[in-house]
């Protein structure tokens, strides 16, 4: 029988506070998604899948297109091949926007896990919406439909109490967000239906770090320590660059794969 999610909502945001503050305004680069001020910065790559749903670099695709992996590489540039190409390409299926897979999202916060005392005591957003239910409560809209089973083999998705739908938001740039508490080690007791659904924005209660994750973007940016970046760039699991705050983020900000 599967246990309900660690994640409990909450309706006071006030920890949310500092990063709303310190987020810059949208579309101004990698500061419009995780507060300034953070000694590095990361960029995630999110993996494309092969037809056996194997991951894919993004250094992969770019060795098959002749293209360049660099902080500011977007995934449509970089899969275009700068002159013809005879071998099949290795992917099937592009880098999923707004959600980190499991694995690699497991693998970021045994990362993170080292970089904070607080991983106990951390606070996750996710994307604003939500469904009544019979019995006056409500879900997010991560939960199962009525009559599908939770994803398996996770816990059920959290629920959230009648009177926290009408609740205060997390409020950002043209982002509004509900606002969860939990361990670090709940981040992927989310889903979307039946599938996972990484936060896409959290912190440690100490504010050793922000991760963020973006609705429309195909990577996970996060600010921390020299230190913390440095570990996220040194781990295998993960395929991530160091970035400025500056650097923008969108479809057209890659000039060098043109």
């Amino acid at each position: 029988m599967s246990r309900r999610s660690r994640l409990r909502p909450v309706g006071e945001v006030t920890a949310a506070d500092w990063v709303v503050a310190g987020v810059g305004p949208f579309g101004s680069g990698v500061g419009g998604l995780v507060p300034r001020g953070f000694a590095a910065y990361a960029r995630i790559l999110h993996p494309a899948s092969a037809a056996d749903d194997t991951p894919v670099t993004w250094a992969e695709v770019a060795a098959w297109a002749g293209r360049t992996v660099h902080p500011r590489a977007q995934f449509r540039a970089l899969a275009t091949p700068a002159s013809p190409v005879r071998a099949a390409r290795p992917w099937e299926e592009d880098p999923e926007p707004g959600s980190l897979p499991p694995a690699t999202l497991a693998a970021l916060c045994g990362v993170l896990a080292r970089h904070t005392a607080a991983g106990d005591r951390c606070w996750f957003c996710v994307g604003d919406g939500y469904e009544s239910t019979a019995d006056g409560r409500a879900t997010v809209s991560f939960t199962p439909e009525e009559g599908d089973g939770p994803p398996e083999p996770g816990p059920l998705p959290p629920e959230f109490p009648a009177g926290l739908v009408d609740g205060p938001r997390v409020e950002l740039p043209k982002r509004d967000y509900l606002l969860l508490e939990g361990p670090l080690d709940a981040a992927g007791e989310l889903a979307v239906s039946l599938f996972p659904q990484s936060p896409n924005l959290f912190w440690p209660d100490d504010r050793a770090w922000c991760v963020a994750t973006d609705t429309d973007l195909d990577s996970t940016y996060l600010g921390g320590s020299a230190a913390l970046v440095a570990d996220v760039l040194a781990d295998e699991r993960l395929e991530a660059l160091r970035v400025e705050v500056t650097d923008p983020v969108w479809a057209d900000s890659d000039e060098v794969n043109r």
